[in-house]
């Protein structure tokens, strides 16, 4: 058989079959095949629906959907509710939907940001071609109306103000860090909630190396301040303060060590700070336990039982944690051992609270939780028509995770595209950890059957753990990279990932600082970037009377004249 007769016959279909099944099976996972064969919308019962939701069906078919968000929850909403009939609207202050779980990797140039990030307009502009309209309003959302069923937003926090109607609401702004209230780690402390948090940490660590770098070189002159930029403490011990750490591990062990030797990578200090009596609370203690040996095998410092009291500047109190329940006489003894540190950066990924607006609305029902908006089995929030809450803004009893959040988001979706409310079932898939050094972490429910989960080896946690399997290694290392990337929501972002991955394990990985603000090199009028855009009147000029060169080395002594534009 020749190599052609080959290709047609045999590889041609093989590849075929085996893009037809992964694009099936990714289909699968993520629960999507409404995408391609969406069903007929169902009529939408009395009981289910809104007197002035009635009313409206009756004057104009077309119904207004208002989704404020970009996260997990509100962009699979949009895929799920655009439909005929349907004009979409998505208020967001951010121009991108932030795939979550990347930015670890992204804070230590494992990959870029454009592979955590994908282009809002983009989506927006896909579920166009499905519903009557679909459009994107960069804005923030600052307060709702639900009696008068409108939306006031600013396009900053210095402009003009947006008056948005609609007849369904869907709240899916997701939370923001929570500083418990501790002096100081507003303004010191670094985050790991939005992109601008991953450029701003890789930014100050590799500032913070070529600063200790440079400082090397007088011996040790600079000793201390050398140990100093080279400390990073990351607060909180849940899934993404443990991911940061042991990225920040693989890039000390692998990527510094290589550009900037062992004298600098040796002194490198990675502290993990957690108040609980351990890391990874959501996982079964046996498997935190292994993370945990990991993380000290790679060189991290994990502190349990242990609270950031007081923050200022480059100095970091810590000590013992109490309970709520603890006594005066407790507290004073913890307060007693407490020490302050000096370090080079204070990440803290300790916790999330409600936004401002999801406040401000849950006061105006009469909510006394503030810590999100009540909402009933169907997701609609109390007190309201119309009115839906999903993703870590809403108090379902779930756990304010990605998970949850676009399995919600795809839940509400299809009931404002079917009209019918229903209750909200949550499937829980399983948690995934990734540490590092080709290493991860897997937890899933055992569904008491053989499955694929026995063949690799998947050990049994036991009854304490309801039934869940718990995995490790590098079998949870490829399904937590192979689960997130099916997650992604377009085929560049997926090309664009595994080409970051391949280039971060062939070349290593990216330590060109990221350029956050851009300063003048020259001073005005010449124009450069971080300036603002002015006619160059030095431009100008040449431009009104022309340059005019002479050319020494022209022949017969005749002079060359030459004309040079300015653009």
């Amino acid at each position: 058989m020749g190599i052609l007769d080959f290709t047609i016959k045999r590889a041609l279909p093989a590849a075929a079959a085996t893009t037809i099944t992964a694009w099936a099976g990714i289909t699968t996972a993520n629960d999507d095949w409404d995408d391609y064969f969406t069903p007929s919308s169902t009529t939408k019962s009395p009981s289910s629906s809104s007197s002035s939701s009635n009313n409206n069906s009756n004057n104009n078919p077309e119904e207004k959907i208002v989704i404020l968000g970009s996260g997990w929850a509100a962009l699979n909403a949009l895929r799920k509710c655009a439909s005929p009939n349907k004009s979409v609207v998505i208020v967001s202050p951010r121009p991108h939907f932030l795939y979550t779980p990347l930015l670890a990797s992204s804070s230590v140039g494992t990959i870029t940001l454009r592979s955590a990030c994908e282009p809002l307009r983009a989506l927006v502009e896909s579920a166009a071609s499905k519903a009557t309209s679909a459009t994107f309003v960069r804005a923030d959302a600052r307060e709702i109306d639900v009696h008068n069923k409108k939306v006031y937003a600013t396009t900053d926090s210095d402009g003009m103000g947006l008056e948005l109607s609609y007849d369904k609401l869907v709240i899916a702004v997701g939370a923001q860090p929570n500083t418990f209230g501790i002096p100081g780690v507003q303004e010191h402390g670094l985050f790991l909630k939005e992109a601008e948090d991953s450029a701003k940490l890789h930014a100050k660590l590799l500032s913070n190396l070529e600063k200790a770098a440079a400082l090397s070189h007088q011996g040790n002159k600079y000793a201390t301040e050398i140990d100093r930029l080279l400390k990073v403490v990351v607060v909180g011990g849940g899934p993404t303060g443990v991911e940061l750490c042991a990225e920040l591990a693989d890039f000390k062990n692998h990527d510094v060590v290589k550009r900037y030797g062992t004298d600098i990578s040796d002194r490198i200090q990675i502290i993990l700070v957690e108040a609980m009596p351990r890391i990874l609370m959501p996982f079964d203690e046996s498997l935190a336990n292994v993370a945990k040996e990991h993380l000290v095998s790679k060189g991290v410092e994990v502190r349990t039982g242990c609270g950031v009291t007081y923050v200022e500047g480059q100095d970091v109190t810590m000590q013992p944690s109490t309970p709520r329940t603890a006594t005066a006489e407790q507290k004073a003894e913890a307060a007693s051992k407490a020490k302050s540190e000096e370090v080079g950066a204070l990440v803290w990924v300790a916790g999330i609270g409600a936004r401002p607006l999801v406040k401000k609305l849950a006061k105006q029902l009469g909510q006394t939780d503030m810590r999100g908006l009540k909402v009933d089995e169907t997701l609609k929030v109390e007190g309201t028509n119309d009115v839906y809450a999903i993703g870590d803004a809403a108090l379902s009893g779930l756990p304010p995770t990605a998970q949850v959040a676009a399995q919600q988001g795809k839940h509400i979706g299809r009931a404002l595209r079917d009209g019918i409310d229903s209750p909200f079932k949550y499937n829980h898939m399983g948690s995934l950890i990734c540490l590092g050094s080709n290493n991860g972490m897997a937890q899933f429910p055992d569904s008491g059957k053989f499955n694929v989960w026995d063949a690799i080896g998947a050990s049994n946690l036991g009854a304490d753990a309801n039934d869940q399997r718990g995995l490790t290694g590098l079998p949870a290392f490829v399904i937590w990279r192979s689960t997130y990337w099916t997650k992604l929501l377009s085929t560049s972002s997926r090309l664009s990932l595994a080409s970051d991955w391949v280039k971060a394990k062939l070349n290593g990985r990216d330590v060109v600082e990221p350029v956050l603000k851009r300063a003048a090199t020259l001073k005005a009028p010449v124009e450069s970037f971080g300036t603002e855009l002015k006619r160059n009147n030095t431009i100008r000029l040449v431009k009104n009377v022309g340059a005019i060169a002479t050319d020494p080395a022209a022949d017969s002594g005749e002079k060359k004249r030459k004309r040079f534009w300015l653009f």
